[in-house]
This record gives structure tokens, C-alpha cells and sequence, in this order.
């Protein structure tokens, strides 16, 4: 959907990478793909997502990979992004397909940087071990806060111990590329109390 003197125009994703293909033919670019579950829907949110249901995420992914391969063409992809919702809630053999089937429809750089968001509550070693396995190169963990009151006021499933562990995990499982999303300025949320989090977070390392 794009907006065009003030309306809504529909464009088909098919159309969409037809353009690119006419005007990105010498510059590489970049995939998003939105996996919209999440185990719980948070307070501030309002990107598209819904909760998640392991037959419904199934389902999804085998109309991404379709669609991926539909859209089929001669484009450069220097990076992917999973993005959500929540797309650590996918098996990382589902990760394999999507990654795999952008291998095949695409001209994926070797050197890609592949992004995985990941909730701290889902991000288990082993499942991070699998996405790793899968080509998933960067990780983005949604920590949010250090500060257990305002993880609890934002909605999140996890505690601050569990994001520590989430960060812990990733380093043992060899993501040299980790960052670790802080929000500021929620309601009744002090500078000191802000900076606190940013301390917990450097200390990570």
C-alpha cells in the first residue's frame, strides 16, 4: 500500500518487485519479512500481530515461502530482517525454509546479514543454536527494560534475569552481532531510572 496525492493506492507484491527489478538492477537490496505472533500482546504496541498458534505460524510460513518464490526474480539482497510480532516463536526449521527459499528466488550475497527480533522469554539456547544454524547472522533482542516494574507495565513476559540470560545465550551459541532494543521516556519513567538500564546493558558488554 502506498499513499499517492493524499489516497491509499494497492499495490500487489508481485508489482512491487517488478519495480524493484527495473530500477535496483544494479543495487542490492533489502528483505523485510513480518511474522505477526506474539505470545502476548503488549501494551504499547500497535504493529500488526495476533497470538500466536503453532498451526497458524505453520501455515504462514508455507504462504511466505510461497509467496517468495512467486516473487521470484533477478534482485540483489545484501541483508533480511525478521521482524514482528515475535518471529523467535518460529521453529528454526522454519527459519531454514524462509532463509532457504530467499536462497533460491534471489542473489543472496554469502556475505548477508540476516536479522532475527527475539523476545528474551523465547530465546532459548537451543532454539538460538537452530536459527544459527538457519544463517540467521544478527540478533535483535527486545529487552525493553532492565528494570522489572516497567517490564511488568509494558506487558513483557520476561524478567531483567531472563534478558541477561537471553544475551548470555546468544554469545555462547556464536552471535558476535547482538543488539539490545531500551525504551525511554515511559510514563513516569525518571532519567536516573533510564540510565540505570543503559548501565545494565553496557555492562553486558
Amino acid at each position: 500500500m502506498a499513499g499517492r496525492k493524499g489516497r491509499h493506492v494497492v499495490i500487489a507484491p508481485l508489482q512491487v518487485v517488478a519495480s524493484l527489478t527495473n530500477h535496483c538492477a544494479d543495487s542490492p537490496v533489502g528483505l523485510y519479512i513480518h511474522v505477526p505472533f506474539c505470545e502476548a500482546i503488549c501494551t504499547y504496541c500497535n504493529f500488526t500481530r495476533g497470538l500466536f498458534d503453532s498451526a497458524r505460524a505453520r501455515r504462514y510460513v508455507t504462504a511466505v515461502v510461497e509467496e517468495i518464490r512467486r516473487a521470484s526474480a533477478q534482485l540483489s539482497v545484501d541483508t533480511i530482517y525478521f521482524g514482528g510480532g515475535t518471529p523467535s516463536l518460529l521453529e528454526p526449521e522454519e527459519v531454514t525454509r524462509i532463509i532457504d527459499a530467499c536462497r533460491s528466488s534471489f542473489s543472496v550475497s554469502g556475505k548477508a546479514e540476516i536479522t532475527m527480533e527475539s523476545n528474551p522469554e523465547s530465546a532459548t539456547k537451543e532454539r538460538l543454536a537452530g536459527y544459527r544454524a538457519a544463517g540467521v547472522t544478527r540478533l535483535s533482542l527486545g529487552v525493553q527494560s532492565f528494570r522489572d516494574t516497567e517490564l511488568v507495565m509494558l506487558g513483557r513476559l520476561h524478567s531483567s534475569v531472563a534478558a541477561r540470560r537471553a544475551f548470555t545465550f546468544a554469545r555462547a551459541v556464536g552471535f558476535k552481532d547482538v543488539s539490545l532494543d531500551l525504551m525511554m521516556w515511559l510514563p513516569g519513567q525518571k532519567v536516573v531510572e533510564w540510565l540505570e538500564s543503559v548501565e545494565e546493558l553496557i555492562a553486558l558488554g
